[in-house]
């Protein structure tokens, strides 16, 4: 081994390369970006491993997949003369798995200090010797020490309950003293109080049959925060294209009809509604991603990008059945469970709530009153275990009251609250739920089956 070679470990450089190969072609964008995020060329000493890593960077840079033969266009030779290719395969196939690869970037990142500090050495001595004054030559040997400070080497995976407690003091005062909130608003002021708030780290399950407003109130939850200046929000549409989603915004903002919207005959008193929406959502910090079939990794990626670049406070996913797999579960159960669990793991690492949308299963229609208990979730016991709260969305249209819109957010399951119940008043031509007028119904009218039925109608009741 030369001397040279003693500065760095090719086993760890050609480890982390060839853990991105393969997290790339197990589908796992999320660890490829992570791993691209955390690394530069200059921490790899062999030329060809540093050159192979550009070329991966400029596969995602160009939204390529990254495997040998991506690479292998984008760069076709290594400095050594060898194909980029040919090289890329071998690393591929001779990483067992990427279990490890924190552990290889952290060799090849020390090594890469070790190295830098060699060559500071010998710089502070050429400084010395061309008599540089001594703060020039400091200011070099602390930019070292502060990339020697950054050298990411982990947090434990434990804390003592008393520095848990102390910051849950200075969080308790602060909410005291209306520094900050509890939990952000979703705009129903009888949701709100149901729910005490969207928590950070949470997922919150809102789930109905198709057409019972879920997805209305999802989009509205983020569209409420983000348009009131309360934070960020982050809406993903598997299933209804952004086109929908940006009208469904304008009818809600600005009370006109969503058919009118779609088919574009609007009257004359339309046009100053329209006018009032766009400037109500005109620059607000909400943004929308209609992309079909994403997985948890993508998923969690594309929040990084919009958290590192905007900030985020809220996540919208509509909904859960038509996120992808990554194809290694043996059922679709299995699968919906892993992907519920990786959805509360996005929640808690970017420090936001989550709102998962979900379809129940029919059997509530068969049920004495039709109204849906949590384990109607449909597909998966798991995601009824992992959610944080629960909402069903239930409106009866075979009765007067929800033919009139009146829907009940059932809440059978809260960490942070007691369960219960809220009616919220859907206006589905403006795409909506605003606050309900009427009164909550009464022992005898529920047992006579017309709850409401004289608030609808106009009249009060004697």
């Amino acid at each position: 081994m030369s001397q040279e070679d003693k500065y760095y470990r090719l086993e760890s450089e050609q480890g982390v390369l060839g853990s991105i190969m393969l997290a790339s072609l197990q589908g796992d964008i999320g660890m490829v970006e992570d791993i691209v995020s955390q690394m530069t060329s200059a921490d790899f000493h062999h030329q060809d491993n540093a050159a192979l890593f550009e070329a991966i960077r400029d596969c995602l840079g160009q939204r390529m997949p990254v495997d040998a033969v991506t690479v292998g266009s984008v760069q076709r030779l290594l400095p050594s003369g060898q194909t980029t290719m040919a090289y890329a395969a071998t690393l591929s196939r001779d990483v067992p798995s990427t279990a490890n690869w924190k552990a290889y970037a952290q060799q090849v990142k020390k090594w890469a200090l070790v190295r830098q500090f060699r060559d500071l050495g010998r710089a502070v001595d050429v400084g010395v010797g061309e008599d540089l004054p001594a703060d020039e030559i400091l200011d070099q040997c602390h930019m070292a020490l502060a990339d020697l400070r950054d050298l990411d080497t982990g947090e434990p995976d434990y804390k003592r309950m008393d520095d848990v407690v102390a910051r849950n003091v200075d969080i308790i005062d602060a909410k005291f003293n209306g520094a900050i909130q509890a939990g952000l608003s979703t705009g129903l002021s009888d949701l709100d109080k149901l729910i005490r708030g969207l928590r950070k780290k949470t997922v919150t399950i809102v789930a109905g049959l198709p057409g019972s407003g879920k997805t209305t109130l999802g989009l509205q939850i983020a569209q409420h925060i983000s348009c009131a200046g309360l934070g960020v929000g982050m809406v993903f549409s598997l299933e209804m294209p952004e086109e929908e989603l940006a009208n469904r915004a304008l009818a809600s903002l600005g009370s006109i009809d969503l058919q009118v919207l779609d088919n574009g005959k609007l009257e004359d008193d339309d046009w100053p509604r329209l006018t009032c929406a766009v400037n109500k959502i005109m620059d607000k910090p909400l943004y929308v991603s209609d992309k079909s079939g994403l997985t948890v990794p993508r998923i969690r990626s594309i929040c990084r990008q919009v958290k590192s670049k905007h900030g985020l406070d809220v996540v919208v996913i509509d909904y859960i059945g038509l996120i992808g797999s990554d194809g290694k579960a043996f059922n679709r159960t299995a699968e919906l469970g892993k992907i519920s669990t990786g959805i509360v793991n996005i929640a808690k690492e970017l420090d936001v709530p989550v709102i998962l949308l979900a379809q129940l299963n029919r059997d509530s229609t068969k049920r004495l009153g039709k109204k849906p208990i949590a384990s109607d979730l449909r597909d998966s016991g798991q995601i009824e275990a992992d959610a944080h709260c629960i909402i069903l969305v239930h409106r009866d249209m075979d009765s007067e009251e929800g033919q009139n819109g009146a829907t009940e957010l059932l809440m059978p399951k809260c960490r942070h609250a007691p369960v219960g119940s809220c009616i919220v008043q859907q206006q589905g031509k403006f795409a909506r739920f605003v606050n309900f007028a009427g009164r909550e119904p009464s022992q005898e009218e529920v047992e006579i089956g017309r709850p409401f039925s004289d608030q609808y109608k106009g009249r009060k009741k004697p």
